[in-house]
């Protein structure tokens, strides 16, 4: 009996259907990074590290500065070679690689000769649109205009345009939030959320890391820890695994201290010349667990509590600290004005966020508050205070600006910056490092030692120290590792100091918890008290992307 036509492509379709996890299983391409280990020069980055991405998940590496992340994606990328071990590609696969920062050699490009060389002339309609979405219109972009004239923000919204417009196989992305505005972040998610090839980033931003991951790679001495599933999934598998880490500890020791009473015995015994083998395998056990608690300490799996100096001695909350009257500004070249008419309060205590698109002025708006720029029109008045411990009747606030970019001597040790910095005693200077997680050990390292993490915290270390009654936070958490995330939060909570924080990164934003907003744009900065979510909403953000990751 023959079959009509219609039974046999009935069957086919059936056949694809009931077999295709193993023909997904099979075909889908990935990268395999197989017992892969690097070092640089006398220092060992990762020892033996193994991992694999496919082209269906979105991979977030995460780690302290310093840990080798962006080595991990340069090999995954093919611009590093690994000292050992073997990179595995499943056939022809197209990665494009977003480096943290614009790229030099193309400095000297206009837009239409960036895309023409990283994508094709043929893909510019739909990098012009990638563009837009993430708020920067080549458009009106002079056709002359080189990339090194733009705008970091601008930058990296072309260079993930681009990226994004040639839809390879795999997207390798180290930070690629920094230098993004808070909108322009949450385009970047959706972006991220609907990309149908692999996605590979590196991300300080909470809010990228919960909305857009599917699996989490931790990379912590020397060693890669891979947790399915989201953010909250990683932390939970993290705190489950130092779980585990603090009951060995704890075993060994017990153990230690059953060893030591054992070894007493045993030397009486071998002094005698009995049980000498014994007595040598038990206390060369012993040495090597002493040893290796004397090397790491017990794992801590709480956050760290931290004590800062409280600024604004005198001050009662919500005291006057300065008064900003018809601020307007704009530079001599310019044909408008950046802002205009401000009249704004800053009062002590207070936490304030100023949000803004990039372009939009606050950075011209906070040098004015600085005095660093003189207003157009329009004053700014800082109040004085009365001094209750010095019983000195008047004197001037003091602020101070967080400087990400603070230069160090590479030889020099953090104790003796924090002394000269702030003017202080050792004991005082210590006090200050220990706030910000450095150990004695640390506290004497020299600084060109250090990781990025652990010079952020020396800034903030320097920074806070200072007691500052007024205290500015320019986009702080750029570049900044998880620890040094939760070490800088809680170092704002416990101030007293009135901060003003400019920052694009939501988490932070929310856990900061500000009094009030001030928003920059169209000319005016206005203070609001309305909630986080519905301000971005005003701000162009995606609704629906906040009420569905938010």
């Amino acid at each position: 009996m023959t079959q009509s036509p219609l039974f046999w492509k009935t069957a086919r379709v059936q056949v694809v259907f009931l077999f295709a996890p193993w023909y997904t299983s099979i075909y889908m391409k990935s990268i395999n990074l197989k017992n892969i280990s690097y070092a640089f020069g006398e220092r060992t980055i990762f020892t033996k590290v193994s991992l694999r991405c496919t082209e269906s998940e979105r991979l977030c590496i995460l780690g302290e500065n310093g840990a080798g992340k962006s080595t991990l994606l340069k090999i995954l990328s093919g611009e590093l070679e690994a000292d050992s071990g073997a990179v595995e590609r499943s056939g022809h696969i197209r990665a494009v690689y977003v480096h943290q920062e614009f790229p030099h050699d193309a400095n000297g490009l206009t837009v239409d000769s960036y895309i023409e060389k990283y994508a094709g002339v043929s893909l510019t309609k739909r990098v012009y649109s990638y563009a837009e979405e993430l708020g920067f219109d080549l458009s009106k972009i002079e056709k002359t205009a080189v990339c090194g004239s733009f705008s970091g923000g601008q930058q990296k919204i072309l260079a993930l345009s681009v990226a994004v417009s040639v839809n390879p196989d795999f997207l390798l992305l180290d930070e690629p939030e920094n230098h993004l505005d808070i909108v322009s972040r949450m385009v970047l998610v959706r972006l991220l959320q609907e990309y149908r090839g692999g996605v590979v980033f590196i991300s300080h931003d909470r809010l990228l890391i919960d909305s857009v991951a599917t699996k989490v790679a931790e990379l912590l001495q020397g060693q890669v820890h891979i947790s399915e599933g989201t953010y909250d999934d990683y932390i939970e598998a993290k705190m489950e695994r130092i779980g585990g880490m603090q009951r060995a500890y704890d075993a060994e020791t017990k153990r230690i201290k059953q060893l030591e009473n054992t070894v007493v015995i045993l030397k009486q015994k071998a002094i005698r010349g009995k049980e000498i083998s014994a007595y040598q395998r038990k206390l060369a056990e012993l040495n090597e667990l002493k040893k290796k608690h004397k090397d790491e300490s017990r794992p801590d799996d709480k956050k760290t509590k931290i004590k800062i100096g409280q600024g604004g001695a005198g001050f009662h909350d919500g005291k006057l600290l300065a008064r900003i009257e018809k601020l307007g500004f704009k530079y001599p070249d310019g044909k408008a004005y950046m802002f205009r008419g401000v009249d704004l309060e800053v009062r002590s205590g207070t936490h304030v966020a100023l949000l803004g698109r990039n372009g939009a002025g606050k950075s011209t708006f906070l040098k004015c508050l600085t005095e660093e720029l003189t207003p157009t029109e329009g004053s700014v008045t800082w109040a004085t205070t009365y001094d209750q411990t010095a019983k000195v009747p008047e004197k001037p606030v003091t602020f101070a600006y967080f400087d990400q970019h603070m230069s160090f001597n590479p030889e020099s040790k953090p104790v003796d910056v924090v002394m000269e910095k702030l003017n202080c005693f050792e004991t005082e200077a210590r006090a200050a490092l220990g706030a910000m997680r450095f150990d004695l050990t640390r506290q004497q390292t020299p600084i060109g030692k250090l990781s990025g993490g652990e010079r952020m915290r020396l800034r903030f270390a320097i920074v806070f120290g200072r007691k500052p009654d007024f205290l500015i936070l320019d986009e702080p958490t750029n570049h900044i590792d998880e620890v040094t995330w939760e070490v800088l939060l809680s170092a704002c909570k416990l101030s007293k100091s009135t901060i003003l924080l400019v920052s694009h990164d939501y988490e932070f934003i929310q856990e900061f918890k500000p009094d009030m907003f001030w928003v920059i744009g169209n000319q005016r900065v206005t203070p609001r008290w309305r909630d986080l979510g519905e301000l971005l909403v005003e701000m162009g953000g995606d609704k629906d992307m906040l009420s569905e990751n938010i």
